[in-house]
């Protein structure tokens, strides 16, 4: 059975709404955040360091610098070992890594929707954002939950729920699309009562 129009035009926007929502993301420092500015996305943190400087009369560096400088920061300043995971930075990293990728995935297949191809590829544009997508969610909850400090310090914030929105619309249009952009099964019984054949 044909997928219907209707069907082919809510599974592109879900893709698009979903590309944008996980770039989004991806480049966003505020997953976890604090009401006063300070700020965690997976490539990095605003506005944290100088926070830090301040405990530690140091001179105020730049307003942002990566996770894993961060996190040298804090352990400079003696801070215990239970707010300070190792885990944080890399997994911002493979999150920001995965959320791009599912984000090229769900573009690929909508552009592929859109031209009305069904084209027979190695791996399809839709098992890239699916794989992408759920690796993300599994990487993106253990970068939340080893979030330095302790209770209260960060609360999660825009990032991270435009994250679990993007998240959430791409495995439903990846799975969608993945259905209308599925290359046509040749029929194996064609020409199976041939007389010639026999």
């Amino acid at each position: 059975m044909q997928p219907t129009k209707d069907n082919r035009s809510l599974a592109i926007g879900l893709a698009l709404g979903a590309a944008l929502l996980l770039a989004f993301a991806a480049f966003s420092r505020t997953w976890v955040a604090r009401p006063n500015g300070i700020g965690f996305g997976p490539m990095g943190c605003s506005k944290c360091n100088v926070a830090v400087a301040r405990s530690v009369d140091a001179p105020e560096p730049s307003s942002t610098m990566s996770n894993s400088a961060f996190m040298d920061m804090l352990r400079a300043t003696g801070a215990d070992d239970r707010y300070t995971s190792s885990a944080f930075a890399p997994m911002g990293w493979a999150t920001f890594g995965l959320c791009l990728l599912a984000a090229l995935g769900l573009l690929g297949a909508a552009g592929i929707a859109l031209g009305h191809k069904r084209p027979d590829l190695p791996i399809a544009p839709t098992t890239v954002a699916l794989l992408a997508t759920m690796l993300a969610l599994i990487t993106g909850c253990v970068f939340v939950a080893t979030k330095p400090g302790g209770p209260g310090f960060v609360g999660v914030a825009m990032g991270f729920w435009a994250f679990g929105i993007g998240a959430v619309m791409g495995i439903a249009a990846a799975q969608m699309l993945a259905k209308i952009n599925r290359p046509i099964d040749p029929d194996l019984l064609a020409d199976a009562m041939n007389p010639e054949q026999y």
